[in-house]
């Protein structure tokens, strides 16, 4: 089962529900990307969500976070050792 992600931006924190019930909170986008990846999320399965009342997450952000899981997965799949 593939696990996805709904990332919102609340009071200056990335929040991420994730589709297997657990929440992952983290203050900036480099370390929301990093516990994502930990978590099993690839880069398809995250999807920004915004609530009045809320600070949307820049576009520059959403890339940023994206572009960060890719070069985790790359740097991982570069690492694997074929036996």
């Amino acid at each position: 089962m593939v696990t996805t992600a709904s990332v919102t931006l609340f009071k200056n924190e990335f929040v991420a529900a994730l589709s297997d019930g657990r929440r992952i909170e983290r203050h900036g986008w480099r370390d929301m990307a990093h516990a994502l990846f930990s978590a099993g999320v690839q880069d398809k399965g995250v999807a920004y969500d915004w609530r009045s009342g809320q600070r949307m997450i820049t576009a520059g952000q959403q890339v940023a976070l994206k572009a960060e899981m890719r070069r985790l997965a790359h740097t991982a799949g570069n690492h694997m050792v074929a036996a």
